[in-house]
């Protein structure tokens, strides 16, 4: 993993050398909520209200 800045949100975050991944606050964030079930209810109910697929 390296640190790289993500610009488009002005943060840094992490990537995977071997796959590419990004990992930075939020993705950790919704993951950590995932692991309920009613976390992931609400990031689902936010999701449809903003209009996501």
């Amino acid at each position: 993993m390296v640190r790289e800045e993500i610009r488009e949100v002005n943060q840094v975050g992490l990537r995977c050398v071997m796959c590419g991944e990004h990992i930075d606050p939020l993705i950790l964030e919704h993951r950590r909520k995932m692991r309920t079930p009613e976390g992931a209810r609400q990031l689902l109910a936010k999701g449809e209200k903003a209009g996501m697929n």
